[in-house]
């Protein structure tokens, strides 16, 4: 038997352990979209990637048409918020008033503290010139 001759009973049970293969680009560049499309939010959109959300921004600033996507995903998603806010205020939730087991009334009700807050997650942030 020579050195590098295998042993007689052939070599245990070894599980080789390779390492999972790190995404491609445009692999993470599509989950990222898709992200941002359901959640809205790039910091949300890049967390669940696995990306900081540093290099989603770097990426917009580098790659036109991925710039393109997000801002279109993002402006659809604020139009379903702003849809979601009107549909608040047209159909407010309706809860009946009850009296010894009669209904006597109802009440209907508009989440204003709620509208306010969707209204506010879509409000444009502008910098001033002079805040950083």
């Amino acid at each position: 038997m020579q050195i590098n001759d295998p042993p007689p009973d052939g070599y245990p049970n070894v599980v080789w352990h390779s390492p999972a293969k790190r995404p491609s680009l445009a692999r993470r560049k599509r989950d990222f979209l898709r992200h941002l499309f359901r959640w809205g939010s790039m910091s949300e959109a890049a967390a669940r990637t696995g990306i900081d959300r540093r290099t989603a921004h770097r990426w917009r600033q580098q790659d036109a048409q991925f710039d393109l996507d997000c801002c279109d995903r993002l402006a659809w998603r604020r139009t379903d918020i702003l849809h979601a806010a009107t549909q608040r205020v047209n159909n407010p939730k309706v809860r009946p008033v009850l009296y010894r087991g009669r209904q006597i009334g109802h009440i209907a009700r508009a989440s204003d503290a709620l509208m306010v807050a969707l209204l506010k997650s879509v409000a444009p942030r502008h910098r001033d010139e002079g805040d950083f």
